[in-house]
């Protein structure tokens, strides 16, 4: 069965990947014909027909036309008589430099106009169809983030982002990306709210993706995929959706805790609780692939504990207290009478969200006093909170729920624990074995200075079979010398998680409406793009080349011909506008000069032509060579 499955995966590879050589082609084919087309009935004799430059593979001659494939897959062109400089002319009536300049803007304009009429005729097509779209539904909220300050939830649906009506999640991600980078307005649909909300959010850049970000992931479907050839699929689970409900012993509410998961596990057999797609329960212990890293660990946590944001209730009950930026430590709790100092009151640790929620959550209903300890500035303060205006305003969770918390300044502070995540249970590592003292500051690993957590990680990976960490604490130093053990970290299990669908499909005319708004909003985020590009607001970073197409038009293929034709439609619409811009070599290139011999009354001489054309090659060549570089770090290296 496993084989089947194998084959059969296989057999729907080479399908997609011979859809994607098709669609790609076919948006060439229809630029370049709109040259060719136009030459023709202007009276040019075309030499050449290719897809593809550099060496023919393959083709036929008819006319005086070659008609060809060649070797290098990046774009197509069609050789008319006289079009390169330096060309030895004839003279003949057929030859493009002796056609009018109406004539020439016409030809070299046509590619443009048949890639633009290509999207305006297929997007009402295949939206009267029915295409499958990544759902506006709001998955994931990161906390801190600017979604999370105006109160957006998981399961909130975004309909309008920056004014505009999105139709798909990547549509939001664009429309933050390009839009107003200090008030984004957002229309939402939320669960059990009849009326659609409103807020306004206000964007971060992140540096990491290179644009400006509201922190937000989409929607997961409630089922996983089971891969043909994982390790779920081995233990004889042939159908190609399940549900998992526990995850070794702990029951899992969504499809993201399962995520999350699989992201914590350190286990190489885990046993998972299913529902198949006959609604049958079965209990499957799968023993996972291996990660290809696994991780040296000797059992540290960093603190997770400074204040990155407040919103709602916390906002207006502790603002005036608390301050982002402040490494909350302790949560005192004493009775009213009772100073507030290490004999009189019970303290819990505050080192990350889980701790804070149950600290307030276990003190929550009595009779006593709250002071929380923090560092603020570097400095150490006590701040008593209004116990009784925060009980009768919101609940513990309700409290930690409208707190973002984060690394901080003290990355380097951490705190030793048991077991794989932080229980009782589980081998006891090194760290907990040598008396690690808790709130100690690491300086150095094996002698090197360390400030940030992702230091004090990879100092540990690389170190040897014993690593030995300096510990401040209190203004004293103390070396522990720690053995690590080798975790496997986030082993496969063979089920994927898969984003959430939606299908968009409308009536003739109104699928013809939206295609036509589609297809403005399309050339309209092409200009947005460079024009942020050229600002610094989107980072170059973000443009991809024929690796990155290749690779999204597969994806799109397996979600059916519909979706693929949707993306060669923006695709077709990419290449009008890139087209139309005056560099030389390309088509805008060719209209700026015509416009200049239009004025002046006679061509741009050979020398000025045959320069400019060489700057232009060189432009779209680096372009290539940029592009192609980051296809290669997103295709090959972050996967």
């Amino acid at each position: 069965m496993t084989l089947l499955m194998t084959l059969s995966s296989f057999l729907s590879d080479v399908s997609s990947w011979s859809m994607v050589v098709v669609g790609i082609g076919l948006v060439i084919f229809v630029h370049e014909a709109g040259h060719f087309m136009v030459a023709k009935w202007c009276g040019v004799r075309c030499e050449v027909f290719s897809l593809g430059f550099g060496p023919r593979l393959l083709g036929f001659r008819r006319g005086n036309t070659d008609y060809r494939l060649s070797l290098v897959p990046i774009g197509g062109y069609v050789k008319m008589a006289g079009d390169n400089p330096g060309e030895n002319l004839q003279g003949a009536s057929d030859e493009l430099p002796n056609k009018s300049v109406g004539q020439r803007f016409a030809i070299y304009s046509a590619g443009v106009v048949m890639n633009v009429l290509f999207a305006m005729i297929a997007l009402p097509i295949v939206l009267a169809i029915g295409v499958m779209f990544n759902s506006t539904e709001v998955g994931t909220v990161v906390e801190g983030g600017a979604a999370w300050r105006a109160g957006l939830r998981t399961g909130d649906d975004l309909l309008e982002v920056g004014d505009s009506k999105v139709f798909n999640f990547p549509e939001v991600v664009t429309q933050v990306a390009l839009g107003d980078t200090e008030n984004i307005p957002v229309v939402f649909q939320r669960p059990g709210v009849d009326e659609p909300m409103r807020t306004v959010l206000h964007p971060t850049y992140d540096e990491e993706e290179g644009r400006y970000v509201i922190g937000i992931a989409p929607a997961m479907e409630p089922f996983v995929l089971v891969q043909a050839d994982g390790p779920a699929a081995a233990m004889g689970i042939t159908d190609e959706e399940v549900r998992v409900l526990s995850f070794n012993g702990r029951a899992l509410e969504s499809v993201g805790d399962f995520r999350d998961a699989c992201l914590r596990n350190e286990a190489e057999e885990v046993t998972l609780l299913l529902v198949l797609e006959n609604g049958e329960q079965r209990e499957v212990r799968v023993e996972a692939k291996a990660a290809a890293d696994d991780q040296r660990r000797v059992g540290i946590q960093p603190l997770a504990n400074e204040l990155v944001a407040m919103r709602g209730s916390a906002l207006e009950l502790l603002g005036a207290l608390l301050q982002e930026g402040d490494d909350l430590r302790r949560l005192w709790i004493h009775d009213a009478a009772d100073p507030v100092n290490d004999s009189a009151a019970f303290k819990k640790p505050l080192r990350n969200r889980k701790e804070m929620e149950q600290a307030f959550d276990a003190a929550w209903d009595t009779e006593v006093r709250w002071s929380i300890e923090l560092s603020r500035d570097g400095q150490k303060r006590m701040i008593e909170l209004p116990r009784e205006r925060l009980v009768a305003a919101t609940s513990a969770k309700g409290l930690i729920d409208d707190l973002a918390f984060g690394l901080g300044d003290d990355q380097n502070m951490v705190w030793s624990y048991r077991g794989r995540d932080g229980s009782e249970e589980g081998t006891v590592f090194s760290a907990e074995q040598q008396g690690l003292p808790e709130w100690g500051r690491i300086l150095a690993v094996d002698g090197e200075e360390v400030e940030t957590w992702v230091e004090i990680t990879e100092a540990i990976r690389a170190g040897g079979d014993l690593v030995t960490l300096s510990v401040e604490v209190d203004g004293s130093t103390q070396d522990y010398e720690l053995e690590p053990r080798l975790v496997t970290v986030r082993p496969d299990v063979g089920l994927l998680p898969v984003y959430a669908m939606i299908e968009r499909r409308y009536g003739i005319v109104e699928a013809f409406q939206v295609g036509v708004t589609e297809s403005a909003y399309f050339l309209k985020t092409v200009y947005l793009t460079l024009k942020k590009i050229f600002v610094r607001d989107v980072s170059p970073k973000n443009l991809g080349g024929i690796l990155t197409i290749a690779v999204v038009s597969k994806r799109l293929a397996d979600a059916g011909i519909p979706r693929l034709f949707f993306f060669l439609a923006i695709l077709s619409l990419n290449l009008a506008f890139l087209n139309i811009l005056p560099i030389p070599v390309l088509d805008g290139g060719h209209l700026l000069f015509l416009l200049v011999e239009k004025i002046k009354g006679s061509p741009v001489s050979e020398r000025v032509m045959g320069y400019s054309q060489l700057v232009g090659l060189v432009m779209v060549f680096a372009l290539l060579l940029y592009v192609t570089y980051n296809d290669i770090l997103r295709v090959f290296v972050k996967n």
